[in-house]
């Protein structure tokens, strides 16, 4: 049983758009913000609705017109703000039809997603056609009901995973797993995945990605009396330590497969994984490893986000699809042609900018979004009003359209990885806020392409290019927001560079957030903050110059 085809109508930035798979491997690309992470949710909300539909015996739909609701608070994995987010524009009515191919069978799956006119706290759900009753029958035919017979799993990028992980019951890991959240109980994947817990098939497929051996062992002595799993992880001959405590990228790759090897045990089912960006933390000469051995999984039907020209390369025929404008207008994503995927990879890195328009001697600054932009571009003149700007500031995401970008430290990451994968010759800077998010993302530049990490430097270079991530020096006056030697206690924003008394005046200054210490989040409005300190005088703009400063004396280095 696998996806033959998606078909969304009304729904984020789907205004009406139908998607043929392939039934094992999907590789997705696109432009930032254009509807790769919605395709997702589009999965995930499809199944909400098809869960809310089947009634409490698992073997039936409920009717097709008996009311059924799914509450705001359950839309957890929708990015919104609001139920009129779910929404095309102005409607209040979306649909997501779901083509399943079963025993040479195509069964269309059509949910509706409707606003009730009274609430804006429910959506209500409908389905159409026959397909549904079908469905049911076939499936109890196979012995199986409905419940038990399609899920979906989604991994994320894995920076870290928790200390303490308590033991869950396989309907709590679900839940987790549905979420996004499978980091979060990686343990209990791998237990649940391999009960006599000798995870001898998990071990071979992350050895085979590494290229060495790797051990993962239970070491749990009493679980009537211990409260949380213990894993641990040793690669080769390197000390065996908690799992919590290994490197981002073979805790992603771990994720990755745990998460395999735990629904394989699900056989004849409709297992969906959709994996957002499986490079993030691997080496570059690992990824083409990792590919393949996600490749080797014939049971299940994968889904991948990425950027990476690497993982693109590797795409068989029928396997990649290039989510654009073109193609959403025209209401069709169709698969791109092998012979066409260098061009398609070179199209992507386009969109960020006209290389006609760039003044190749300038430094490409690339912000994390429109009024950081706009603040350094304030700064520099503000400070140099009579000198030539040695900088580019462009904000982060790759539209065509830079005013309908909405970055952010994760689209910085992802802009300055895209272009580090085409361009040779530019003079390219991705600037990250040093707080938690702008933290984790810097350090999560791809390793073995950038530096490695260090606490002592506020930058990581390309090992090749002329290519930086950096996240901001911190003036004086502001030392305290940031612990040296953590990733997490960061609070310093680029609207920190102004002075508390400017802060005030416009509104933007928080309340304070450690007890001890003179630390605040900045708040308000950044868009009409930007159009204010336009009337300030240069001295406000002063502690700015670290950041210049900074960024020449990098590029100065390489001459």
């Amino acid at each position: 049983m696998k996806i033959c085809s998606i078909k969304v109508e009304n729904f984020k930035a789907f205004k009406e758009v139908e998607i043929p798979l392939n039934p094992n491997f999907n590789i997705i690309i696109g432009e930032n913000n254009i509807g790769k992470s919605t395709l997702f949710e589009a999965i995930h909300l499809w199944m909400l609705g098809y869960n809310s539909l089947i009634q409490a015996n698992g073997k039936n739909f409920y009717g097709r017109n008996t009311p059924r609701y799914i509450p705001f608070d359950r839309l957890y994995f929708l990015r919104m703000t609001t139920i009129d987010d779910v929404f095309h524009t102005n409607r209040k009515t979306a649909s997501i039809t779901i083509n399943i191919l079963l025993e040479e069978i195509i069964y269309s799956l059509k949910i509706k997603f409707e606003k009730p006119a009274s609430m804006d706290f429910y959506l209500r759900v409908k389905y159409e056609g026959q397909d549904f009753q079908s469905l049911s029958v076939k499936l109890r035919e196979q012995g199986l009901n409905l419940f038990n017979s399609i899920f979906i799993y989604h991994t994320r990028p894995v920076f870290n995973t928790i200390k303490n992980e308590p033991f869950y019951n396989n309907a709590q890991l679900m839940r987790k797993i549905s979420l996004g959240k499978s980091y979060d109980v990686i343990r209990n994947k791998i237990l649940k995945g391999d009960p006599e817990r000798k995870f001898t098939r998990l071990q071979e497929r992350v050895s085979k990605v590494f290229d060495n051996q790797v051990k993962i062992r239970f070491k749990n002595k009493n679980l009537q009396e211990e409260e949380y799993a213990r894993i641990t992880v040793q690669m080769g001959n390197t000390k065996e330590v908690d799992i919590s405590l290994v490197g981002s990228g073979i805790l992603q790759v771990i994720d990755i497969f745990s998460t395999l090897e735990f629904i394989n045990r699900r056989e004849r089912c409709l297992n969906i994984l959709l994996i957002d960006e499986p490079d993030s933390h691997i080496h570059s000469n690992l990824q083409s490893s990792l590919i393949d051995e996600l490749r080797s999984d014939l049971n299940n039907q994968h889904f991948i986000i990425t950027h990476n020209d690497r993982l693109i390369n590797k795409a068989e025929e029928g396997e990649l699809l290039f989510i654009n404008k073109v193609g959403l207008d025209n209401g069709r994503i169709i698969p791109i042609p092998k012979d066409n995927y260098n061009s398609v990879t070179a199209e992507l890195a386009s969109k960020m900018f006209s290389l006609n328009e760039i003044e190749r001697s300038k430094i490409i600054v690339i912000t994390e979004g429109k009024t950081d932009k706009k603040l350094l571009e304030v700064a520099w003149n503000k400070l140099n009003p009579e000198a030539d700007c040695p900088f580019k500031f462009i904000s982060s995401g790759i539209q065509i359209d830079e005013n309908s970008r909405t970055g952010n430290a994760d689209s910085v990451r992802r802009t300055i990885q895209t272009l580090s994968t085409f361009f040779s010759d530019l003079k390219i800077i991705g600037i990250f806020d040093n707080d938690r998010e702008g933290y984790e993302q810097f350090n999560s530049l791809q390793p073995g392409v950038f530096e490695a990490h260090s606490f002592d430097q506020n930058h990581r270079k390309h090992l090749e290019k002329n290519i930086f991530g950096m996240v901001l020096p911190l003036p004086e006056f502001r030392k305290s927001y940031t612990n040296n030697a953590s990733y997490t206690q960061r609070y310093f924003v680029i609207e920190h560079y102004f002075s508390d008394d400017v802060l005030e005046q416009s509104n933007m200054k928080g309340e304070s957030i450690l007890k001890d210490v003179p630390i605040f989040e900045i708040k308000g409005n950044k868009s009409n903050f930007s159009v204010f300190v336009e009337e300030l005088g240069a001295v406000e703009f002063t502690n700015f110059s670290l950041l210049f400063d900074n960024i020449l004396h990098l590029f100065n280095e390489l001459e």
